[in-house]
C-alpha cells in the first residue's frame, strides 16, 4: 500500500508556527480495508502534527452508518483524537444515500456529532478558533454537487458570513477545490483567507509519481481536469488539494486499484517569518 506523502512550507507574518496533517476522502464503507486505517494512523504518528485536518467524505454513503461496521471507524477516530487535535469538515458523500440509480440527500450526521469533544472538532458551516488560528469549515449544499455538478457560479454569501470579521491566521476547509478555484474573486472577504485545504478530486485519478496538477477525470467525469492535486494559488491564498485516502469507491469494479494508487498525506508547515 503506497504512501504518497507531500510536504509544504508556508511563511506568514502572522504569529503562527504549526504543523498540520491534511487528509481527505476516507470513504469508509461496509467491508472497508481496515489495514488502510491502521497504516494511516501509523504514518501520522511519524509526523507528530499539531493538528490533523480531515477535509470531507469520511464515509462513502449513509448505508454504512446503519450497520455495526461503522463502529470500527468511530473507534479509529476516537483513537486518532486521543493522540492529536482533529478538525473535521464535511464533504458531499457525508450527506448522501443511494436511492435506485441516483443519490439523494440526507442530513443525519449524528454518528459523527456524538464523537465531538475538545479533541475532535466537527465543522459544518462554522468556525473553530485556537492559538491564533481560525479553522473555517464550509460545506456547499447538495444542489451544488448533484444538480449543478459544480459547473455554475455558486452563491457564497454563507461563506462570506463565516469569514467576516475574522482575525488571526485563517484556514478554510472546503471539500471541493473547484468552488474556490472558480469563485474566489467573487467571494466577499476572501482576501482574509490565508490557506485553503480541500480534497474531493482524488488526484484526478493520476498516480502520485506523475508531476503537475492535471488529472485524467474529475469527480463528475469531465476529462483532463486542471488543478486537481497539489498546491496552487488562488489570489493571495494557497490552495492545497489532497489526493485522498482512497481513489475509487468500493462499488467500482476496479476498486482494487486503491492499493496500487496508495493514499495521500499532506504535511503543511506554517511558520512565522522573523
Amino acid at each position: 500500500m503506497h504512501l504518497d506523502k507531500k510536504e509544504y512550507f508556508i511563511d506568514t507574518y502572522k504569529n503562527v508556527n504549526v504543523r498540520i496533517v491534511q487528509i481527505a476522502d476516507i470513504h469508509f464503507s461496509i467491508g472497508y480495508n481496515l489495514k488502510r486505517l491502521h497504516r494511516l494512523l501509523s504514518d501520522i504518528d511519524k509526523i507528530h502534527p499539531n493538528y490533523v485536518c480531515i477535509v470531507g467524505d469520511l464515509i462513502d454513503e449513509y448505508d454504512v452508518v446503519e450497520t455495526n461496521y461503522i463502529n470500527y471507524f468511530k473507534d479509529w477516530l476516537k483513537l486518532l483524537s486521543s493522540k492529536y487535535k482533529v478538525i473535521i469538515s464535511l464533504g458531499n458523500h457525508d450527506f448522501i444515500v443511494k436511492s435506485g440509480n441516483s443519490y439523494v440527500e440526507h442530513n443525519n450526521i449524528d454518528w459523527l456529532m456524538e464523537l465531538k469533544s475538545d479533541r475532535l472538532i466537527v465543522l459544518n458551516n462554522d468556525v473553530y478558533s485556537e492559538n491564533g488560528i481560525n479553522f473555517i469549515g464550509y460545506n456547499p449544499d447538495f444542489e451544488y454537487y448533484y444538480i449543478y455538478k459544480e459547473k455554475n457560479f455558486f452563491n457564497c454569501n454563507e461563506l462570506s458570513k463565516l469569514i467576516h470579521g475574522l482575525n488571526g491566521y485563517n484556514i478554510l476547509m472546503v471539500h471541493t477545490p473547484t468552488l474556490i478555484e472558480y469563485n474566489y474573486n467573487n467571494i466577499e472577504g476572501f482576501s482574509l483567507i490565508d490557506l485553503v485545504i480541500s480534497g474531493h478530486t482524488h488526484g484526478g485519478m493520476i498516480p502520485s509519481f506523475f508531476p503537475g496538477h492535471f488529472g485524467l477525470v474529475s469527480p463528475f467525469n469531465s476529462l483532463f481536469p486542471k488543478n486537481v492535486r497539489g498546491r496552487i494559488v488562488c489570489g493571495k491564498s494557497d490552495l492545497i488539494i489532497s489526493s485522498g485516502v482512497v481513489k475509487l469507491s468500493r462499488k467500482s469494479k476496479i476498486s482494487f486499484l486503491n492499493d496500487i494508487y496508495g493514499y495521500n498525506i499532506n504535511i503543511i508547515n506554517i511558520k512565522k517569518v522573523l
